[in-house]
């Protein structure tokens, strides 16, 4: 039995006096599906239906519904199957794509280091003032894992740095906030440091004790102390970051990229 649209939920006219041409018609369909989701009445999984259906619904072309269809879909808005029982449905939610979508465009406006650094900073703090509060055993066991790994590969400068990497991003995760989690992976992927070349033993052991403080904060729910930690050692890395001063150079000498090396993580 085939599965019928759910395009009925939907206001499906279309203004033919707003403007001429596919494209124009496409946008007005996308702009109502969207309303519609956020309106509440498409969620993940609704069945929209085939070209076919959604052409005959909105009264356009199936070349209307199809660019409309394929600018749904880069949107991540819609998944679209083929073959029997194909067509579009309403996508699962993706933080992922979130994510990467404001990485991109904070890339595309030239968002400086400084501005990117600063709600950094204010995101970290509540991340982990908030994983204090909402850790999960599992949190606790897969962060207490990280530290041990990343202590056991301070020798191996790549892999020391990505694994402190993951240790902020796993703070972000155990906090329980979804919005936070993604913002904090667009920031991180723009700004994030690679400067493992330069990661001495003694840079490393520093960057461990920090970590470690912080973590301990979380795992005894010390929201406070998760906070205060994670401010300061921010705001270290910040005031150490030539690169997060609007007026700095692109470039860094190598005593620059050392000296923030040593607080990078």
């Amino acid at each position: 039995m085939t599965k019928k649209p759910i395009l009925k939920l939907i206001e499906t006219s279309v203004d033919p006096y707003a403007s001429r041409g596919a494209s124009t018609y496409a946008g007005q369909i996308i702009a109502k599906i969207r309303e519609a989701l956020f309106q509440g009445k498409l969620k993940e999984g609704d069945f929209l239906g085939s070209e076919k259906d959604l052409a005959a619904q909105f009264g356009v072309s199936r070349v209307t519904a199809r660019d409309a269809y394929r600018t749904l879909e880069a949107m991540g808005i819609i998944e679209i199957r083929v073959g029997a029982g194909g067509g579009a449905r309403i996508a699962a939610g993706n933080p992922d794509k979130f994510g990467d979508a404001l990485a991109i465009q904070l890339c595309l406006i030239g968002a400086t280091e400084a501005e990117i650094m600063d709600v950094q900073i204010i995101l970290e703090e509540r991340a982990a003032e908030l994983a204090a509060k909402n850790r999960t055993k599992k949190d606790i066991k897969e962060i207490a894992a990280l530290l041990a790994e990343t202590k056991e590969s301070s020798g191996d400068p790549v892999k020391f740095m990505a694994l402190n990497h993951m240790f902020h991003l796993k703070i972000a995760e155990a906090a329980k906030n979804r919005v936070m989690d993604a913002q904090l992976k667009a920031l991180h992927f723009v700004l994030w440091p690679n400067q493992s070349q330069n990661v001495t033993q003694d840079m490393a052991d520093k960057v461990l004790a920090v970590h470690e403080d912080i973590f301990e904060a979380i795992k005894a729910g010390d929201g406070a102390g998760a906070k205060s930690a994670m401010s300061a050692h921010l705001s270290r890395i910040a005031h150490s970051n030539p690169m997060a001063n609007p007026m700095a150079k692109k470039s860094l000498s190598r005593s620059s990229q050392e000296e923030l090396v040593k607080f990078c993580c």
